[in-house]
């Protein structure tokens, strides 16, 4: 290896985020590296270089993720790239080694971080956490919607300003009832969230800015794009929802109203929708509504008793987990767990185990999603099945966890 693996300097940022853009075929554009450091620490980047050139990248946002029941610190791993010019040299292996070295070092139990390719980062430790509908398409003509009894309250468009002000609420409340979703900074929601300068698409309008309030209160809100299309003198465009967020199941309802009764377009898509998403069960003829389930979030666990504690259970439990970790082995260990609905305990034993598992497997139970059953099926977990039927109680959560944004 003739490449160091270290944090950019100052004057290296502009390497270090063009190295990201070329890696996904994109032009480096300038504001986006002042944009990305409002929302990063410049000594949670890491970047390989060789002879004062970049070649690879890797970012950790600071944050904290809900877990059921809970929220734990979290890395949230972001901009990983190799040039093309540099692939097979072991670069993007470099980076991972380091940048586990140092969230472990940081005290965060957890990393996770969204896979441009899915079969990449298993040899890390990172297990498929989560899983969502990748894009809802549903004709508006078969839009028509079952009555919600608590549905209530009035959508009303609002400015930047107002956004800011009212949603930040809106998503910590949903935090506290689904995993998945992580904390937003004031920064965080300014550039990446609202932002005031935002992306334009040639042919899609802007961000539409529309509150849920009932009695004073914003109760929720959506963000969605419009794109304007006539075809034989008839309206043929599309509503296109970059985020639909509700306290309860009433402000979904409401929501989903409003955004179907948006005039002049024949379709509507929502992106990153929840597999147990209210739309389906309100929809009158939810066949009608084309789901594309893909993976999310992939998470890396590197203190077990940490992450393990930091979560609540569906059931009262109690087992021991013989873990293995073949890439740095921060997750290595034999550990009893003892949990349920008021949370658990977790620390190292000698006793014998009752499941065998990885790091790789222990990142996908975390969040509630993943069947353990499905996985000794797969024969990615060991033990008996009464065992594993028995974690399978324990580990699952509702409602389903959720990631909305990709970071």
């Amino acid at each position: 290896m003739t490449f160091e693996v270290r944090a950019p300097g100052e004057e290296e940022l502009a390497a270090f985020f063009s190295v990201n853009s070329v890696a996904f075929g994109r032009q480096l554009n300038p504001e986006r590296v002042e944009g990305g450091m409002r929302c990063a620490e410049r000594e949670r980047l890491l970047g390989a270089f060789e002879g004062g050139r970049c070649i690879g990248s890797a970012g950790a946002f600071r944050f904290e993720l809900s877990v059921p029941g809970g929220s734990l610190p979290c890395a949230g791993v972001t901009w990983v790239g190799v040039l093309p010019t540099d692939r097979r040299r072991g670069v993007l292996t470099a980076l991972m080694t380091e940048q586990l070295r140092r969230v472990r070092a940081w005290g965060e139990p957890i990393a996770a971080l969204w896979a441009s390719e899915a079969p990449i980062y298993g040899r890390f430790g990172y297990g498929l956490a989560t899983e969502h509908f990748d894009e809802v398409r549903l004709e508006r003509v078969h839009g028509r919607l079952r009555g919600h009894p608590a549905a209530r309250g009035k959508a009303r468009l609002v400015t930047r300003d107002e956004a800011l002000a009212a949603w930040p609420a809106v998503w910590a409340t949903v935090r506290g009832q689904r995993a998945g979703l992580h904390t937003r900074s004031a920064a965080w929601w300014e550039e990446r969230v609202v932002p005031a300068d935002e992306r334009e698409d040639p042919g899609w309008s802007r961000d539409f800015l529309v509150s849920l309030e009932d009695g004073g209160v914003t109760t929720g809100y959506v963000r969605y794009r419009v794109r304007a299309e006539w075809t034989n003198g008839l309206p043929a465009g599309e509503v296109a929802v970059s985020e639909l967020v509700g306290i309860d199941g009433g402000s979904e309802a409401a929501l989903w109203e409003y955004v179907l009764g948006v005039d002049l377009v024949e379709r509507v898509t929502a992106s990153r929708r929840p597999l147990d998403d209210a739309l389906l069960h309100l929809l009158e003829d939810p066949r009608r509504a084309l789901r594309r389930p893909s993976d999310a979030l992939f998470c890396r666990v590197l203190d077990p008793a940490a992450a393990l504690e930091g979560r609540r259970y569906a059931i009262e439990g109690r087992m021991v987990l013989e873990l293995t970790d073949e890439f740095g082995g921060y997750a290595a260990g034999r550990f009893v767990l003892e949990a349920g609905p008021a949370g658990g305990r977790c620390r190292p034993t000698g006793e014998s185990a009752d499941l065998a598992l990885g790091a790789e497997e222990l990142g996908s139970l975390l969040f509630g999603q993943v069947s353990a059953l499905a996985l000794w099926r797969a024969g990615r977990v060991e033990g008996g099945e009464g065992a594993v039927r028995a974690a399978d109680a324990m580990f699952r959560w509702r409602p389903e966890p959720w990631a909305p944004e990709v970071w």
